[in-house]
């Protein structure tokens, strides 16, 4: 999983074709276990490229994106969010929007 660390670096991922950003706080218990909860229930996770953030270290992507509370997991298609599931993340939609997705 790959970690963006700089602000500049935002717009290039979130442009790509299909890419999930999961916004994490250093101090979020819940963050630390977001990604094998995914692993866990999102079957077909392997084909979305994903990247996390750290809310902490870039303040600007948390106003520029309205990140209330973590984690927050996007979906991002060529700059467009296609999804936003935040603390509570209903596994089941971000399977369906990965298989709609790749189909």
């Amino acid at each position: 999983m790959n970690l963006i660390e700089k602000y500049e670096d935002i717009e290039q991922v979130i442009n790509k074709d299909f890419v999930m950003l999961i916004a994490k706080s250093h101090t979020c218990s819940a963050c630390k276990s977001i990604k094998s909860m995914l692993d866990h229930n999102v079957p077909n996770l392997k084909e979305i490229e994903i990247y996390n953030i750290y809310i902490d270290d870039i303040e600007q992507f948390r106003g520029d994106h309205l990140i209330f509370s973590v984690p927050t997991v996007l979906v991002f298609s060529k700059g467009k969010e296609l999804l936003r599931e935040s603390r509570y993340i209903n596994y089941s939609k971000v399977s369906r929007l990965i298989e709609l997705y790749n189909n």
